[in-house]
């Protein structure tokens, strides 16, 4: 106990006996204790109505009403409490304010936006790049500010993995790459960096590989000719006619990589529209390739095929094509003799959609075709799988070396697919197999009418 406590209660006991003793004079004690109590309740009141009316003034010291005892207590905690949370509410502002000066300096573009696109807040670079002011535009749409067509479907998408290259509205000359950040409380962060050098370095890259690829292709075609030739001379000894023939293999192969070359530099960054192509019927694809590959390969293997023959595809014959070689020729090539091959081709998330739709998926995120691919082979280790789709790559160089692998076919298959406007998935586990999965927008699926017409 307090000694402000103690001091009260001892006041109330002495008065207390005082006032009993004058009771038992007067003979009636107990009417006297009952009027004292009477009397120190509504002075307690008293006390704590002017406390109150103090709070609801403001609280200022220097106003605080005249007390003593228990109450007395009681004003200096309230004022004890009010300067901590006075000091805590000025720390917080000197905080915000500096997050708020160091943020508007980022060189990165940043705006905040809320649930419905609304800005709450930009940055200096926002302004001068994108043209939005934190003041000015604030409460605006985004989407009302910049007008494009690209940055609209992106601002609109579901899908936090979207990045998209644009110009910069407020200088021509700069690319802005821009990524959409999901926050607390239905909040968005627009972030968008400048990537011109990237963009023309890339572009630097493609246009020496597609011009260093054209150059070879007249040097190889002439040595390809003269092997050719040559191997055709019965004059030449073993050893001549077998060094020709390594000639003539490693030519072909040079050619090969040549011309997957070319055809990457031609996909890339060459997106299709929406109804640009022909509609594909990718189940009869799928078992004309398994077809030809059993009969080719060197081993024999478990081909399990779940296909909807009715569903088909926009798009380039001949590039999906390449998709489904490369996918199914890798799941031969990494698995070994009698292993499961698993391949599906399916519209996803149509029967049970309304789960994932009230967490914010639209109908086209859950409605699309997923081309799936799976194995049970030697698989990948997982620091391997980020890299997988990129030129050259390979995680065993000495089975490429063996097998005569390019380290190409992912890469085209990634901007092939990339091109139709899905997306490349990898998963895998060392010694279990992997899953390549690419998932087509529902924009470019197509029912073919023959085949539904036979369910």
């Amino acid at each position: 106990m307090s000694e402000t406590w103690r001091q009260e209660f001892g006041w109330l006991v002495i008065g207390a006996i005082g006032v009993a003793a004058v009771g038992w004079l007067l003979g009636y004690p107990l009417l006297a204790l009952v009027f004292c109590a009477g009397v120190y309740i509504a002075w307690m009141q008293l006390r704590v109505v002017s406390i109150v009316r103090w709070l609801e003034a403001g609280g200022a010291q220097r106003l605080a009403p005249p007390t003593v005892g228990i109450m007395n207590d009681v004003v200096h905690l309230v004022h004890r409490e009010k300067s901590y949370s006075r000091k805590q509410k000025n720390r917080f502002k000197r905080s915000l304010l500096q997050f708020n000066n160091l943020a508007s300096e980022l060189p990165d573009v940043t705006v905040v936006l809320d649930k419905n696109h609304l800005i709450q807040w930009a940055n200096a670079a926002a302004r001068a790049h994108l043209k939005v002011h934190s003041e000015r535009d604030r409460g605006q749409r985004i989407d009302n500010l910049i007008r494009d067509p690209e940055f609209h479907a992106f601002i609109n998408s579901s899908d936090p993995s979207i990045e998209i290259e644009m110009v910069a509205p407020g200088n021509p000359a700069m690319m802005l790459s821009c990524r959409l950040i999901q926050s607390g409380r239905g909040l968005k962060v627009l972030v968008a960096r400048d990537v011109t050098q990237r963009i023309r370095l890339r572009e630097m890259r493609k246009d020496f590989v597609d011009d260093v690829s054209h150059e070879l292709r007249t040097p190889l075609t002439v040595i390809r000719g003269y092997t050719e030739m040559l191997m055709d001379n019965s004059t030449l000894d073993e050893t001549s006619h077998n060094a020709v023939e390594k000639v003539q293999e490693q030519s072909d192969r040079m050619m090969h990589i040549v011309q997957k070359l070319l055809h990457l530099s031609r996909l890339e960054g060459n997106r299709l529209e929406e109804h640009e192509g022909e509609v594909v019927a990718v189940s009869e694809l799928i078992r004309s390739m398994v077809t030809d590959l059993s009969n080719i390969a060197a081993t024999q293997h478990e081909w399990v095929l779940q296909l909807d023959d009715s569903l088909g595809l926009r798009g380039n014959y001949d590039e999906l094509y390449s998709v489904v070689q490369n996918l199914l020729q890798n799941a031969v090539k990494y698995s070994g003799n009698g292993t499961l091959i698993t391949v599906s081709w399916s519209r996803e998330g149509v029967l049970d959609s309304s789960a994932d739709m009230s967490k914010g998926a639209t109908r086209e995120d859950l409605a699309r075709a997923s081309l799936v691919v799976s194995d049970n082979g030697i698989g990948i280790e997982a620091w391997h799988v980020p890299r997988l789709s990129e030129r050259f790559y390979r995680v065993d160089r000495a089975r490429a070396r063996e097998t005569g692998g390019t380290g190409l076919g992912l890469a085209i298959v990634k901007h092939i697919t990339q091109r139709h406007g899905g997306q490349l998935l990898i998963d895998s586990v060392p010694g279990e197999g992997s899953v390549f999965t690419i998932n087509f927008p529902i924009q470019r699926v197509e029912i073919l009418v023959d085949q539904a017409s036979n369910f």
